[in-house]
């Protein structure tokens, strides 16, 4: 053989050998795509639903605070020992574990600070002073903190105005009406040797009927902050969920991944402390901060199926080459053995064929091979048989796009559309109708390919049914209540906001109801919290039938309830709803078999836009009303009204 022969022979088979092995690789990299895709949309569902319940843990302890607010706002001057004994009749426990306490701090000038060291020494605390000592145009001194420990009351009298950390969240929260939380501190208000890290939130307090509409009038109406200190490790232990994450989370104040950031780390031992490269990040924004969320991804299992697919594609491919490039060789090499080899060659063929043909019909995908001109249906596998149920000789010969599996026709365009604009298709999400007439949800991609000499294109479809249940479902929970069903104060929030949007678009008016159920703890302790869950679930139903399709009902906590009407003429339609409500809930309930419970409810009724501009300013005032059906001896529905001014220097104290 001639020298330049043997070249041109070796040149011919390597480039077989190339073309084999990158058709190898395109398979190979096909499937570890879409086990990728598998894995981190599995990777992304875990973490929106751990950080949801992060922000709903905020949420829940923000209307801890609330309450505290309402009731240095309600009118009334609040003694140490009411306070004391409104916060343990808070019964905070488990559901707000890691909140050290809540306490009151007020806006006091340098003019008033004698006064107050003086009524503080005169109530026991004898050795009581601010710190750090010193002349202040403004003074925010801790006056209480609840529940009171020994250790805590070293806390009393630092002046939270003359740490910058603290003093950012007090004018955070000033400014803007709402919570706010410090960033990351080792020592939250010095509160004890066992806190490490953690913050303090902050919710401002305002004088009594005072405008708050613009960040001029909360400044000069500002009364104090309720003041929570939280340790993070004790926070995040409480919530729900976070032992099932093996890789670990790990929680940073702000968007910067270091050690100086961060907050939290369930597996401090195991992970390291910046940023892996496998890291799933989500970026939350809680009471005027931004937190950053990271979860370290696992690693795919060796032997799951996605794996194992993807290796065997990769063995069998590899050993496919090797054989078609030898096979160039020989032929090439060797002219004499050209009928041997030709034989030979139709015998490898015949087996490669079957072997794809084995690969073809035994894929679980369903796949479909049409010609590229026409888009006529040339086969199908068993996969889009069992997926779909239509059979072969119901599709053959008939174009793609007329058959009747596409559910959206808008589907149907684009799938045509990305063929003809770049001929392939990967990973379309689309919704399909099976022969019986089921709706599924399949991931969609096609590539150019080459059938008994007819240009084609092969389509794959990978039934995502379950997977897009079940993100559909962790979408459900996140906006429910678990309970009842009702929508959650996530959800609630974000209706209640596009209803005001509505109401001032069309110059209408919408009616906020604050529901408190009466007597519903003797209900818990004497017949147990079973019955009390079946009790919540008969109130969710009886006030769900008493309102229209239109309003919302939705649970916030315990056994408070919240009804949105999104339309009402005036405030006699609200009441008139409320009244139904009451009516409903004072029916007898048989909670079980031959036990009747009776109670009653207590409602606020507050009207936008005469009782608030803005869902802030509603829901307190309705939250008042409420309380103030409450006071008045309960099983009443009361129309928000405002109260007399007091004085504010009492009040502040």
């Amino acid at each position: 053989m001639r020298p330049d022969n043997w070249l041109h022979h070796l040149g011919g088979a390597l480039l077989v050998l190339v073309l084999s092995l990158g058709t190898t690789w395109w398979l190979w990299q096909f499937e570890t795509r879409n086990a990728e895709i598998d894995q981190r949309a599995r990777m992304d569902a875990s973490v929106q639903a751990f950080a949801n319940r992060v922000e709903q843990r905020m949420r829940a302890q923000e209307q801890v605070l609330r309450g505290v607010q309402g009731l240095f706002s309600a009118g009334a001057p609040v003694g140490r020992e009411a306070f004391a004994r409104y916060v343990d009749a808070l019964q905070l426990g488990a559901d707000m574990a890691g909140m050290v306490g809540l306490g009151w701090a007020p806006l006091l000038n340098a003019a008033q600070m004698p006064e107050l060291e003086a009524m503080m020494r005169s109530q026991g605390y004898l050795n009581y002073e601010t710190t750090p000592p010193g002349s202040r145009p403004q003074y925010a001194p801790l006056v209480q903190l609840e529940p009171s420990v020994e250790p805590d009351k070293r806390m009393l009298g630092q002046d939270l105005m003359a740490n910058a950390d603290y003093r950012a969240a007090l004018e955070r929260a000033r400014d803007s009406g709402a919570s706010a939380i410090t960033a990351k501190l080792t020592r939250p208000l010095e509160g004890g040797a066992g806190a490490r890290v953690g913050f303090v939130m902050f919710l401002p307090v305002y004088h009594l009927g005072a405008p708050t509409a613009t960040v001029e009038e909360r400044r000069a109406n500002l009364l104090g902050w309720v003041v929570a200190p939280c340790r993070m490790d004790a926070w995040m232990a409480g919530l729900p969920g976070l032992g099932t994450h093996a890789g670990g989370v790990r929680i940073f104040d702000g968007v910067e991944l270091s050690n100086q950031s961060l907050l939290f780390d369930s597996t401090p031992t195991h992970l390291p402390k910046v940023q892996g490269s496998a890291d799933t990040l989500e970026y939350l924004q809680v009471a005027g901060r931004t937190w950053t969320l990271a979860m370290a991804e696992q690693a795919d299992v060796p032997d799951s199926p996605a794996h194992n697919k993807a290796q065997m594609i990769a063995r069998n491919g590899m050993f496919l080459s090797g054989v078609l490039a030898l096979l160039a060789w020989v032929l090439l090499s060797d002219r004499a053995r050209t009928v041997i080899m030709a034989t030979q060659m139709t015998t490898e063929l015949r087996e490669t064929k079957e072997h794809f043909e084995l690969i073809f019909d035994s894929s679980p995908d369903g796949m479909v091979i049409t010609q590229q001109a026409d888009g006529l249906v040339v086969d199908i596998n068993k996969g889009f048989t069992a997926m779909t149920g239509y059979e072969r000789g119901d599709v053959v010969s008939i174009s793609i796009g007329a058959l009747p599996i596409w559910k959206s026709a808008d589907d149907r365009r684009r799938y045509r559309k990305e063929l003809a604009e770049h001929q392939f298709c990967e990973n379309l999400e689309v919704a399909l109708v099976t022969k019986t007439g089921n709706t599924i949800v399949g991931i969609l991609s096609a590539q150019p390919a080459t059938f008994k000499g007819v240009a084609c294109f092969v389509g794959v479809v990978r039934d995502i049914t379950g997977r897009k249940a079940i993100e559909d479902r962790m979408a459900h929970m996140a906006q429910h209540d678990t309970l009842t069903g009702l929508p959650n104060r996530a959800l609630f929030d974000d209706r209640l906001k596009q209803a005001i949007v509505q109401a001032n678009r069309n110059r209408g008016r919408l009616a906020l109801l604050y529901v408190d159920l009466d007597h519903f703890k003797p209900v818990n302790d004497t017949l147990g919290h079973a019955v009390g869950d079946v009790l919540l679930k008969a109130v969710a139903q009886r006030m769900h039938d008493s309102v229209r399709a239109s309003d919302t009902v939705a649970r916030i906590g315990g056994d408070e309830f919240v009804v949105l009407l999104p339309t009402v003429h005036d405030g006699s339609d609200a009441l008139a709803v409320a009244e139904k409500i009451r009516h409903a809930l004072n029916q007898s309930f048989e909670v079980v078999a031959g036990k009747m419970v009776h109670i009653s409810s207590s409602t606020g009724v507050a009207i936008y836009p005469d009782h608030g501009k803005d869902e802030i300013a509603l829901s307190k005032n309705a939250d008042m009303a409420m309380y103030r059906s409450k006071q008045q001896g309960r099983n009443q529905v009361v129309l928000f009204a405002p109260l007399a001014p007091v004085d504010p220097a009492a009040a502040a104290i």
